[in-house]
């Protein structure tokens, strides 16, 4: 038997998301092990998100495949029946999907669009497979692979270049990005190369703060690391050197556009991960889906991301306060604790030298000196007019801070106590103020299904 195997037996007592660890508002798949987000599409209201999966092994190696959900808010999801194959596609790994909305590959057949996604066979090289039914059936295309290349060489990433009226792909070869173009989505020509570069992209055009006279184009790495620049449509320039919003444990950075031609909100989510996990029979799990702007600072313009807004569907109870002095020490909120928690905060130091919270025994901190935020690990993070803002995503087992409107995240998982729900405020050097604090508990993404089967948690 291998300790990393998941088998029915064990599923068969947990087919259901309230357990001690499960996260109840970021997406796991009911069992198995989930990893980069991948083929994430718009299409008719849907949101389709494809991940790396395999869902009888907590190590994704023996039965990888592309899972799949939809959701209609990117809120509450539906897992559907994974699509490819460990076999036929050899291990599959991640790329990209589109609406092919004018039929460019000439594969529509009915009144849909087609949906198309392109993967990484790792014995034939890039390949498509699409659908004429809104994602529910998929069939692998009969001239795959549509672009070669397999010696470290993955990750095909493709949009439509409006300038051009032409499809671009931009894919990770042997320590870069490679930029190709077609018309038709199965013949590519290469354009271009871009060093430093090591897996998953994603490239978007971004106004700064809202002016459509003023856009960028974003180059997004793996880890999330990111440039701002040009691109013609056949070489992209970068004007900065790599940027980081996000510290922490979040990986291949993927995004959401509403139309073909990437306008409308850019909605990025990622996995959140590696660490060693309890035994259990589902491992990793998405962060929240965020939506990203470019905003100009101090030192110039930068990426943001903050939660999406329908996060507040899920409220169910609120407390609020207001100019509430701490002094140094710790300070326990009354009746104030939990595990399921979206929390907003101004605060002002006013003495204090580290101020912050302890939340399930994990602390979050904020250095006046340093100007730096920290969770496990500390990022920069300057006070505006002398505060600073923060937002904090507490599930059961992930939080995901965002200091100052996401111009700094901070995700990781931890697997805390479970008798440990304290939520607490702490100051040291000097007093801080509170010049709001709001603390909204959050039901669960899951409930409907939990009600439906009879197995929902009422604690």
């Amino acid at each position: 038997m291998n300790n990393d195997d998941i088998y029915p037996s064990d599923v068969a007592d947990a087919y259901h998301y309230h357990g001690q660890y499960r996260p109840q508002f970021h997406y796991t798949p009911m069992h198995g092990h989930i990893g980069d987000p991948t083929g994430l599409i718009y299409y008719k209201g849907e949101y389709h998100l494809f991940y790396m999966y395999d869902p009888w092994s907590m190590k994704r190696a023996e039965h990888k495949n592309w899972g799949h959900a939809v959701s209609n808010d990117c809120l509450h999801w539906r897992e559907l029946s994974p699509i490819l194959d460990t076999l036929i596609d050899h291990r599959p790994g991640s790329g990209s999907g589109i609406v092919d909305w004018n039929n460019s590959s000439g594969l529509r057949r009915g009144i849909e669009k087609t949906l198309v996604v392109f993967y990484t066979d790792y014995a034939l090289g890039t390949c498509i497979a699409y659908s004429n039914d809104k994602g529910r059936t998929w069939l692998r295309h009969r001239l795959n692979p549509i672009l070669e290349g397999t010696e470290d060489i993955r990750d095909p990433y493709v949009f439509w270049y409006k300038p051009a009226s032409a499809w671009r792909m931009v894919r990770y070869e042997k320590k870069g990005f490679a930029f190709y173009a077609s018309t038709d989505l199965l013949t590519w020509r290469y354009l271009s190369r871009s060093d430093g570069f090591y897996e998953c992209p994603d490239i978007f055009q971004l106004s700064v703060d809202g002016d459509q006279a003023n856009l960028k184009w974003v180059l997004i790495d793996g880890d999330g690391t990111y440039l701002l620049g040009t691109f013609d449509g056949t070489r992209f320039q970068a004007e900065t050197e790599k940027l980081q919003v996000n510290h922490g444990r979040l990986y291949a950075t993927q995004s959401w556009k509403h139309t073909f031609e990437g306008d409308g909100p850019v909605i990025q989510l990622a996995f959140v991960g590696y660490v060693r996990e309890p035994r259990l029979t589902w491992i990793g799990q998405m962060c929240f889906p965020c939506e990203l702007t470019l905003r100009m600072c101090s030192d110039g313009i930068r990426l943001f991301r903050y939660p999406l807004h329908v996060i507040k569907n899920l409220y169910a109870e609120q407390q609020v306060w207001y100019t509430l002095v701490v002094s140094p020490g710790v300070t326990s909120l009354d009746g104030i604790e939990g595990d399921v928690l979206d929390i907003h905060t101004e605060i002002e130091p006013a003495g204090a030298q580290t101020f912050g919270f302890e939340i399930r025994g994990q602390r979050i901190a904020y250095d006046v000196q340093a100007g730096t935020l920290s969770w496990l690990e500390s990022a920069p993070l300057a006070l505006v007019n002398n505060r600073i803002r923060l937002r904090i995503l507490l599930d059961h087992s992930s939080i995901e801070v965002f200091g100052n409107d996401g111009q700094l995240s901070l995700t990781n998982l931890f697997f805390p106590d479970a008798s440990n729900r304290q939520i607490k405020l702490f100051a040291e050097g000097g007093d801080i103020r509170v010049i709001s604090l709001e603390i909204n508990r959050l039901e669960s993404i899951w409930q409907e299904r939990e009600l439906a089967l009879g197995v929902l948690n009422t604690d």
